[in-house]
């Protein structure tokens, strides 16, 4: 695929999360993607991916990315994103322990590098800031 073709994969991944599309989100990657997620063992397959988005969505229900920049060469997809959510439920923790909502408003930058075959995202990396998270939640 072309470096515009990966780049509109990830619009795709951005524009069905924030739809709630489960559907489309799960079909953009492969059924053995690996992530990568700071702080975790990376972990595989697209419905473990799916239940990990799902998952932050118990912990920030109105969560929103926007992309702001991103770039790619041959099937590497890199994109900056904004993400911003207000903590209405528990927030998974280490070990299975959770700590209760804060009720407060995040907005974190993040940046996500995508492997892209066959139209599929078959490899993710995430990163952002968990300390700066954390702090805005009054947690860090």
């Amino acid at each position: 695929m072309s470096v515009e073709k990966n780049l509109s994969l990830l619009d795709d991944m951005l524009a069905s999360y924030n739809a709630r599309d489960w559907g489309r989100f799960r079909e953009l990657f492969a059924e053995s993607a690996l992530m990568h997620e700071p702080g975790m063992d990376p972990y595989r397959g697209r419905e473990a991916i799916l239940k990990s988005y799902r998952g932050m969505l118990s912990a920030f229900p109105d969560a929103h990315m926007e992309k702001t920049h991103a770039f790619g060469q041959l099937d590497w997809a890199c994109a900056m994103i904004t993400a911003k959510g207000t903590n209405k439920g528990p927030l998974p923790g280490s070990g299975g322990q959770s700590t209760p909502p804060t009720n407060k408003t995040i907005k974190v930058e993040l940046v996500t590098l995508t492997k892209i075959r066959d139209g599929k995202i078959i490899e993710c990396h995430e990163v952002f800031d968990r300390l700066g998270m954390l702090a805005q939640l009054g947690l860090g």
